[in-house]
């Protein structure tokens, strides 16, 4: 049996990691709290994106832009968001699953698959696989601002639009609920992909007896579909690093919990057993000095 000085030390020892586990959960609650309030409000934009994206998807005439064609330069791209520190449970293991199935699937087909990531904890990981990327994006805040996400979008759709890119895709967490996130890839281009995710997940879709055609419009259609398909892509990139990080500090906020209940739980056990050694000792004590009268008498 451990010494009344040893179950001291461990007892303080978690107490100090209960104390850091509780405030890391205080943190991630507050910052998940900011941040799902920020997404609540993106409901009504999304549904206007989606009767946009609609609408470009459904013209009676065909619109002859890069933007809408499929490429055939043999390049694909992912890019992976995973959490920017640890102590998120499985976060980043279910990412890096999900990317694994892209790097199979691409060595499968034949293609050269080129990983962009944000900084984060998976670059180890991809480090320990044998994986490089293909770009770093160092200089990313915890949510990335408008001119971030503009100038990563705007890089592949230019390299899209050359021909030298045949599709991009997201890799990260999305977040549905507080009880449901899930590892999900999000295609972002070719563009109609996009087009078909934005109008599945809006509550209300154009009318259906409305088409293009029925707009009239200045510039042309074909000339607003470079900005109108920035805008989408700008929205989901936004969109993907919102749910990255809601789910990040939501992973990070159970695991926290769990951890602080159980050295919350260790802290009454030792408690137990240094009050059971301390009440031995006593004993031990009172009978030396009972067994020592008895021998003076």
């Amino acid at each position: 049996m451990a010494s009344i000085r040893q179950i001291f030390v461990r007892r303080k020892a978690v107490d100090s990691i209960a104390r850091m586990t509780r405030t890391l959960e205080m943190i991630s609650s507050a910052r998940y709290k900011s941040y799902s309030g920020r997404w609540a409000l993106t409901g009504d934009y999304r549904d206007a994106l989606a009767r946009i994206a609609y609408l470009l998807a459904t013209p009676e005439r065909p619109i002859d832009h890069p933007l809408l064609k499929e490429n055939n330069s043999g390049r694909t791209a992912i890019l992976v968001i995973g959490s920017r520190k640890g102590l998120c449970g499985s976060y980043n293991s279910e990412i890096f699953r999900l990317l694994e199935v892209h790097v199979q699937q691409a060595k499968a087909r034949g293609k050269k698959l080129d990983i962009y990531m944000s900084r984060s904890r998976l670059e180890t990981v991809l480090s320990f696989h044998g994986l490089t990327p293909a770009k770093v994006y160092t200089d990313l805040e915890e949510m990335p601002g408008d001119l971030q996400i503009r100038a990563i979008a705007d890089d592949f759709i230019d390299q899209y639009m050359s021909g030298s890119l045949d599709s991009l895709g997201i890799v990260y967490m999305r977040f549905y609920s507080a009880s449901s996130q899930h590892a999900q890839t999000l295609t972002i281009l070719p563009l109609l992909e996009l087009v078909d995710d934005l109008t599945t997940r809006a509550q209300v879709i154009w009318p259906w007896d409305l088409t293009f055609e029925n707009f009239h419009m200045s510039p042309s259609a074909n000339a607003i579909v470079e900005s109108l398909a920035r805008m989408l892509m700008h929205y989901s990139m936004q969109s993907c690093f919102l749910d990255a990080i809601l789910s990040e500090h939501l992973a990070r906020m159970v695991a926290m919990r769990s951890a602080t209940e159980n050295a919350e739980e260790m802290i009454r056990q030792l408690t137990t057993d240094y009050n059971r050694a301390r009440q031995s000792q006593i004993t031990s004590e009172l009978l030396d000095i009972v067994s020592g009268m008895g021998t003076l008498e």
